[in-house]
């Protein structure tokens, strides 16, 4: 009875215990959520993020809505914006859009979306990240008539569409309808001055400094002095198109154009349309229509149709400022495009089939070019796999941070270089030890979305320490995996031969030990015939004394 009491008296204590539990996981859960703010549907919010930090909103989405727009205006510095409807306070890692370009920018999430709204209440999660100290003004507004994809509504009387966020305040769209012309408005730029032209700003500390900015890289500010490598207009192949861009794996609208070779290999100029991939991943060629006869996008464009297929995203791709039909990874059936027209967003291009237009033992563009390109290339910095791969994942160890450490930018730069680097003999070790320390640097961090070692997360509860990834970096090196098999093979050999010792040494002493067997019988044997021998002669002489006994006996 007394143990029966204790149990049911510890009933309610463990009921108590429970709900102290699930009442703090209730407060941090309501913590977290208190860091995003309120944000209203058509309100203009007034922001300032600090570098590499951020500003979490949370926007509540009517099920009438069967479109929203974002538009964030930077005021001063580059502010990023991610976006969810999944995820509270998405950042780089698990943001469902991302919007990372410079000056005002716009995005049309239509209800369509795998994503969009997915359950009631519907709240848009929106993290707006300083990629340097910013200010800016956000904004989310419903756009419901964009939805249908008929042609875009005027936001007020004489306001196209296409004039908003133009870097001009027109006069009829500084309305609050119109967000001030899509942020035009609401800094004072005036036409022709460095920020105007920039429309983020580029403030005159930027010029000169040491420092190349792209929002500085223009005519109307001087190039930003010496700070890209150009101190004069005649040494730049075309306005826009920067230092180290040509031939550094990207694609760059400004730099494709004759003046400046068409960027390199990076546009596939004047490739055939070789391919081998069933699903035209490997596709490089130049066919820029659909199957239905529509003109495709530039794949670095935004308009008419917003979409995440971009450079940035994948960048072994073959993507970025050219409108030539491509298919990423794979991702869909066949090569495809996003057209200019602005009611159909993609279809698919008739394309030549696999290996048709190939010569013989002839090797797909985008196979060739890779294996060709070393992990560096002679250049300004950072121009190669490597150097890109340092810049955008920055330090390791205690000085690595997360914005940069855990960024898409990081990982894709990390994909990339495992492309190329394993492969280049002169800078495969430098290539290994700053992989390695971004791998411990992303675990330190807590971030493990990096498919590219998928594997290394997968298996790092094996490593204690950082001298445990090193060794495993040395295994997986071939040379050591060689010397490593030879060694196992010599060790193998060498217990053989031991073994075989052992039982020479052992059949050795067994034969001793039968020989000295055999010895000790024979000497065995000599020693009895010899004893009955000795019996026989003590016989005779007592039977000669006791003869002398019995004539000794009849003479007396």
């Amino acid at each position: 009875m007394p143990a029966q009491l204790g149990r049911r008296a510890g009933v309610p204590a463990a009921r108590a215990c429970a709900a102290r539990v699930l009442l703090a996981s209730a407060v941090a859960l309501g913590a977290s959520r208190a860091r995003e703010a309120p944000l209203k549907l058509s309100e203009l919010a007034s922001g300032y993020v600090q570098e590499d930090d951020f500003e979490h909103y949370a926007v509540r989405i009517p099920p009438s809505s069967r479109a929203v727009k974002v538009i964030i205006t930077p005021i001063f510095g580059d502010p990023d914006v991610y976006l969810s409807f999944v995820h509270a306070e998405p950042d780089d890692t698990t943001a469902t859009w991302m919007m990372d370009g410079i000056g005002t920018e716009e995005r049309l999430l239509r209800r369509q979306a795998a994503d969009f709204c997915v359950g009631e209440p519907c709240t848009l999660h929106v993290s707006v990240y300083g990629y340097e100290a910013s200010e800016f003004k956000l904004a989310v507004y419903n756009a419901t008539d964009l939805s249908s994809g008929g042609d875009p509504p005027m936001c007020a009387p004489g306001c196209a569409e296409f004039a908003l966020s133009d870097g001009i305040c027109d006069g009829e769209c500084n309305t609050t309808a119109c967000f001030y012309d899509g942020g035009d408005c609401l800094v004072s730029h005036s036409r022709g001055t460095c920020d105007w032209r920039t429309r983020a700003g580029c403030p005159s500390s930027w010029i000169g400094d040491g420092v190349c900015d792209e929002e500085c890289f223009v005519e109307e500010c001087e190039w930003d002095g010496t700070d890209c490598a150009h101190s004069q207009t005649d040494e730049i192949c075309h306005p826009g198109c920067m230092a180290g861009w040509v031939n550094d794996g990207e694609c760059d609208e400004e730099c494709n154009n004759e003046p400046c070779s068409y960027d390199g290999n990076d546009c596939a100029h004047a490739v055939s349309d070789c391919y081998h991939s069933a699903d035209g991943a490997d596709y490089r060629g130049q066919v820029s229509q659909t199957s239905s006869g529509l003109q495709c996008m530039r794949w670095s464009e935004q308009y008419p149709h917003q979409h995440a297929v971009t450079h940035g995203n994948f960048p072994r791709s073959g993507l970025g400022g050219h409108n030539f039909c491509r298919n990423p990874e794979g991702r869909e059936a066949q090569p495809f495009c996003f057209t200019t027209h602005p009611t159909v967003r993609w279809e698919f291009c008739n394309v030549p089939k696999p290996f048709e237009l190939c010569m013989a033992n002839e090797m797909p563009h985008a196979a060739s070019h890779g294996a060709a390109e070393p992990c560096t290339i002679d250049g300004p910095a950072p121009s190669g796999p490597l150097p890109r791969f340092r810049a955008a994942c920055g330090p390791t160890g205690d000085n690595s941070t997360y914005g940069a450490i855990c960024s898409r930018a990081c990982c894709n730069a990390a994909e990339e270089a495992a492309m190329r680097c394993p492969a280049d003999s002169t800078h495969r070790r430098e290539y290994t030890t700053y992989t390695m320390d971004v791998q411990w640097s992303m675990l330190q961090h807590g971030c493990r979305s990096c498919r590219v070692y998928k594997h290394f997360f997968e298996n790092a509860h094996m490593l204690r320490s950082p001298a445990g990834a090193q060794i495993q970096s040395l295994i997986s090196n071939t040379g050591v995996r060689v010397l490593l098999v030879a060694g196992a093979i010599l060790l193998l050999l060498l217990l053989a031969i031991i073994c075989l010792l052992v039982r020479y040494v052992h059949a050795r002493k067994n034969y001793a030990l039968q020989t000295a067997d055999v010895e000790a019988g024979s000497e065995s044997d000599a020693d009895f015939s010899a004893s009955d021998e000795d019996d026989d002669g003590d016989g005779g002489d007592d039977g000669e004394r006791a003869g002398r006994h019995t004539s000794r006996g009849r003479r007396e």
